[in-house]
């Protein structure tokens, strides 16, 4: 099995290497997964957070003069801080869907990507998938040669993605970004957070069957009576061992369904009241 220790270069085949930023937690697992692409010419998906030893791991696995891109798959503080490190050390030129970035973001975007385009290094296709849901500006990237995708937050290894509506989540556009990626034909799926997943089409499958039985859930409960979120979070996750620090993030996921239905005239509310059904 590849290494998931933090630092260390891992081949996943003979175009990818993957390695591990020193930053994990209840909502990175082990770290961020930071992928290199390619031999001659490499291209770096999600720098990871602005930490030196991490950049240095990342030069010294390629080559300083091989790294020709970073492809950021969205701006989350677990993804982008370390790009302009990187290109500091490299000067290779940043990718993204939009040249927006977070107002304390200090890289800069040289290069946007609509849905369909690519990447071309000497030995592999990237092509840019537009995947908002998780993020507005969210981009995954299929490597053609090898049929994989690298999913960013989308789909992640071992665990479900967080769809935060004040970080610009969007449940209803997400489930729609899944029922994409379920159509496409995939052999691994390369995800930002966790182990490669080698059975993508079962597991995106089981993340639109979580999110389908989330929904359900909260239509059920509104029919009996008015929630709020805080209360609904509390019928639906109080019978799990929920650690504290995900307590929110629950509520961050109610909400978001919440919105989707309300989107499509099922439920009435606001983030602070009480949530009916029409």
């Amino acid at each position: 099995m590849p290494d998931l220790t933090p630092g260390v270069a891992s081949a996943l085949s003979p175009l990818v290497r993957r390695i591990v930023a020193p930053n994990p937690g209840p909502f990175t697992g082990p770290g961020t997964n930071t992928y290199l692409v390619g031999i001659d010419e490499v291209a770096v998906i999600d720098p990871g957070p602005d930490d030196a030893g991490h950049v240095e791991a990342i030069v010294g696995a390629a080559m300083p003069e091989r790294i020709k891109w970073v492809l950021l798959t969205h701006f989350h503080p677990d993804h982008l801080p370390a790009t302009a490190r990187l290109v500091a050390r490299t000067g290779a030129e940043v990718v993204a869907s939009t040249r927006r970035l977070p107002k304390d973001a200090d890289a800069v975007v040289d290069r946007v990507l609509r849905d369909g385009d690519t990447v071309e290094g000497t030995e592999f296709g990237l092509e840019a998938l537009v995947t908002p849901g998780h993020a507005p500006e969210h981009l995954c990237f299929l490597l053609e040669e090898e049929r994989t995708l690298f999913s960013g937050d989308v789909v992640l290894g071992g665990m479900y993605s967080v769809v935060n509506p004040r970080r610009g989540g969007d449940m209803a556009v997400y489930v729609a970004t899944l029922q994409r990626l379920e159509r496409l034909r995939l052999t691994r799926i390369a995800p930002a957070h966790g182990e490669a997943i080698d059975d993508p089409r079962a597991t995106i499958r089981d993340y639109l069957d979580h999110r389908a039985s989330r929904e359900a859930q909260v239509r059920a409960l509104l029919a009996e009576r008015p929630h709020k979120v805080a209360e609904l979070v509390a019928r639906i996750y109080g019978g799990a061992d929920l650690p504290p620090e995900l307590v929110t993030a629950a509520g961050w996921q109610v909400l978001a369904h919440l919105q989707a239905l309300k989107a499509a005239g099922e439920v009435t509310g606001t983030a602070r009241s009480a949530w009916h059904r029409v």
